[in-house]
C-alpha cells in the first residue's frame, strides 16, 4: 500500500504539496513506524514502578503484573477486532466483484483501503503490546520478592504502609486537610495493624530513625490514641528536621 498515492487519489492536497511530501517520504514513514506507542522500558521502571508509591519488590512485582494482565487482556481483545476487519474486507471485496454502478464500485474501494490501512495499524499496535508484555516479564523476572507470587494480600500491608509513610514524607507541609487526613488515617492503621501482626520491623528498616521518631512524637501508630491534635500542626517542622 502507498500511502502517498492513496492520498493523492483523493484530491485532498495539491500537486505541490503532494511534491513537498514525497521528498520526506522516507522520514514520514520512519516517524510511522517507529512513534512511541506504549510505555518504554524506562517509563515502566521509572514512571510507574517508582519507589515512592511501589517501595518494595514484591510490590514492584504486583504492579507488574496488573499492567501485564490489561495490555494481556487489550490484546485478546485486539485479536478479535483484527479478525473481524479480515472478513470485512472479504465481504467488501465481494461486493466488489457484484456491484456494476461506478460510483458504488469507487465508494466500496475507499472502504477496502480504508480498512487495509486499519488491518496495518492493528498488526503495529499488536506487535507493540507484544513487546511491552515481554518487557514486563523481564521487569517481573528480575525482581527478588519474599512474599508469594501468587497470593497479593501477602505483601500488600507491609508495601501500603511503607507507601504512606514515603507519601506523608512527600507531602511535607502542603496538602489540604481532607488529604493529609485521609493520608495518616491510612498509616495509623497500617501501623496499628503491622504491630499486631508482628511486621512492623519490615517497615521500619526501610527509613532511618527520624522518620520513625517523627511518626511516634506525632501518635501515628499507636495503640491507644483518641486523636492526633499534633499531627496536622507540628508535621512540616518536624519533617523539615527529620529530613
Amino acid at each position: 500500500m502507498d500511502y502517498l498515492d492513496i492520498i493523492k487519489s483523493s484530491n485532498l492536497i495539491s500537486g505541490t504539496d503532494i511534491e513537498k511530501l514525497s521528498a520526506i517520504k522516507p522520514q514520514l514513514l520512519h516517524a510511522y513506524t517507529h512513534s512511541q506507542l506504549f510505555r518504554t522500558r524506562t517509563e515502566m521502571e521509572v514512571s510507574v514502578l517508582n519507589d515512592v508509591k511501589f517501595p518494595t519488590p514484591d510490590s514492584k512485582y504486583w504492579q507488574a503484573i496488573r499492567e501485564q494482565s490489561v495490555m494481556f487482556e487489550e490484546l485478546f481483545n485486539l485479536s478479535f477486532e483484527y479478525r473481524k476487519n479480515n472478513v470485512e474486507i472479504l465481504k467488501l471485496q465481494r461486493q466488489l466483484q457484484n456491484e456494476e454502478d461506478d460510483l458504488e464500485r469507487e465508494l466500496i474501494q475507499i472502504e477496502i483501503e480504508k480498512k487495509e490501512f486499519l488491518k496495518l495499524s492493528m498488526e503495529r499496535v499488536a506487535k507493540e503490546r507484544i513487546r511491552e508484555l515481554v518487557e514486563w516479564q523481564d521487569i517481573k523476572d528480575g525482581l527478588q520478592i519474599v512474599c508469594s507470587p501468587d497470593d497479593v494480600n501477602e505483601h500488600q500491608l507491609v508495601s501500603y504502609t511503607q507507601r504512606w509513610i514515603n507519601q506523608l514524607i512527600a507531602m511535607g507541609g502542603s496538602g489540604s486537610p481532607p488529604e493529609r487526613w485521609n493520608l495518616i488515617g491510612q498509616l495509623d492503621k497500617g501501623l496499628k495493624e503491622c504491630r499486631k501482626r508482628g511486621c512492623l520491623d519490615k517497615v521500619y528498616r526501610a527509613f532511618d530513625k527520624n522518620i520513625i521518631q517523627f511518626l511516634e512524637f506525632n501518635g501515628i501508630g499507636k495503640e491507644e490514641i483518641e486523636c492526633l491534635p499534633n499531627t496536622q500542626k507540628s508535621h512540616p517542622q518536624i519533617a523539615e528536621k527529620a529530613l
